[in-house]
């Protein structure tokens, strides 16, 4: 299981946070309106760890996780907040 929140430095120095998708829907699993097909995951516990440093940044922007996560330049500015305590509750 790969990491649950990313820290991501952009290239205009700021630092920011944000949940992976995988911690996303298992988090929006709780809620009654956006957990619709996303309640499999109460199978599957989230947990820490980390697995390596083995992000892809490829020449568009785009970050590729273990092989098959991938998020956009634009997915990862503007789902991600300035402070990692505004990743707390349901989006």
């Amino acid at each position: 299981m790969g990491a649950n929140i990313l820290q991501i430095e952009f290239d205009n120095g700021q630092t920011r946070f944000m949940r992976t998708h995988f911690i996303d829907n298992y988090v929006s699993s709780w809620s009654p309106s956006k957990g619709k097909g996303k309640r499999i995951n109460f199978f599957v516990a989230p947990t820490w760890e980390w697995l390596g440093a083995n992000a892809r940044i490829e020449s568009d922007g785009k970050v590729t996780l273990f092989e098959k996560d991938t998020y956009t330049p634009e997915e990862l500015w503007y789902n991600s907040k300035s402070s990692i305590d505004q990743l707390s509750g349901i989006n």
